[in-house]
């Protein structure tokens, strides 16, 4: 068994990614926004001590030689102003912490990069949900709007030609919207990614959207090539899963016997785990033993939890194929995997107007692969009040 694991890590699935020479520039946008996530809500089972966090909402610029799209717009800023019913879901369901907005960021970027929100091409919406279609109307009519399939219908009408409407009439107005279509009935160029079903946006093998079934209508994940030679890529994983503990350890990645969110860590420790709990603790790392009495059915290779059930997965069965889909590419050496609401990657990684294109280069994913056990320092708490975990 390979000693840095609890577990021996099975071979990963390929993805069969075609070669291509070309590539996007990749540009993370953080528009300081905060939302509150609910556990129940959005994974499960629960975690002692652990109450929810308040997340950032990841969008992204992308950059293929003079076309600029942005993949989600985050919450605007004056979510009061969004359709009545989204306001209500707002106030009964979480707390937003606003921040500004996408072409705000864009247009007041003094960096020289001089890319503005005249200059985006088309806005991809990952889904419909108000944490992640920001306000159209920052945007010029010439901004086309890219959806995934049955948003349209399940949209409009808007608010207020139909009262019970989350989206606004005003998203759509005067502007192109256009649906990705997966089954071949359209001129998109539909291929396989892993599991995934997937759409070559610019015909060159640059950027994919996904199918990524579950959490919405529509819901689209995708793939940036940010380099050729060697190839790697950026996952934009939007909602499909709203914390990393969904998507990690499992058979490909199981907990490394030395877990540190917020430090280096030696990969193998010999000592008594219960003797030196308190000590690892106090210094940021802790033995993978314990956090795996945390994950499902206790094993080093099973994720700490799945998607919720309830009514933000409806379908749930296809919300937890599209988290097995997403951990056989969370498993490729070459493809960091970016979720929407994943704040432990704050102030881990490269924000706009950076480029994230160099992660493989700065050791990012290994870097940042466990951060996200940090939530679980007041579980972990009480598993060591428990016992041994040894």
């Amino acid at each position: 068994m390979d000693t840095a694991y609890l577990a021996t890590p099975k071979p990963p699935p390929s993805l069969h990614i075609p070669d291509s020479p070309s590539t996007v520039d990749v540009r993370v946008i953080d528009t300081n926004t905060l939302i509150y996530l609910k556990p129940s809500l959005f994974w499960q089972p629960s975690l002692p001590n652990f109450d929810g966090i308040d997340a950032p909402i990841y969008c992204f610029l992308i950059s293929h030689n003079d076309h600029h799209i942005i993949f989600d717009l985050g919450v605007r800023p004056d979510w009061e102003n969004s359709a009545p019913k989204t306001v209500s879901i707002i106030k009964a369901a979480t707390v937003v912490t606003p921040g500004t907005d996408v072409a705000s960021t864009l247009d007041s970027d003094s960096s020289g990069l001089n890319i503005r929100s005249k200059d985006i091409d088309a806005v991809i919406w990952s889904h419909n949900h108000f944490d992640h279609i920001g306000n159209m109307s920052t945007f010029p009519p010439s901004t086309d709007l890219i959806l995934g399939p049955g948003v349209r219908a399940a949209s409009w009408p808007g608010w207020p030609s139909n009262p019970e409407a989350e989206i606004l009439d005003s998203d759509i107005h005067g502007r192109a919207v256009r649906e990705i279509s997966f089954d071949g009935a359209t001129t998109d160029q539909v291929l396989k990614i892993g599991r995934f079903d997937a759409v070559d946006f610019f015909r060159d093998g640059s950027f994919y959207l996904l199918d990524a079934l579950g959490h919405a209508v529509g819901h689209l994940c995708a793939l940036a090539r940010t380099t050729a030679h060697p190839p790697s890529f950026v996952f934009l994983g939007a909602d499909a899963c709203h914390h990393a503990g969904v998507l990690r350890p499992t058979e490909y990645l199981p907990l490394p016997r030395s877990v540190a969110p917020s430090s280096p860590f030696p990969r193998d420790s010999t000592a008594d785990a219960k003797e030196l709990t308190g000590e690892i603790l106090n210094r940021g790392i802790c033995p993978g033993a314990l956090h795996q009495r945390l994950t499902l059915a206790q094993r080093p290779d099973a994720p700490f939890f799945t998607v919720a059930n309830g009514p933000l997965f409806a379908d749930h069965d296809a919300a937890m194929g599209t988290v097995r889909k997403m951990q056989e590419v969370d498993a490729a050496g070459d493809v960091f995997v970016l979720i929407a609401h994943d704040g432990s990657l704050r102030g881990k990684i490269p924000l706009f107007p950076e480029r994230i294109n160099g992660w493989m280069a700065h050791g990012l994913r290994a870097e940042t692969r466990w951060l996200f056990c940090k939530d679980f320092e007041g579980a972990l708490g009480d598993v060591e009040t428990a016992g041994s975990c040894c």
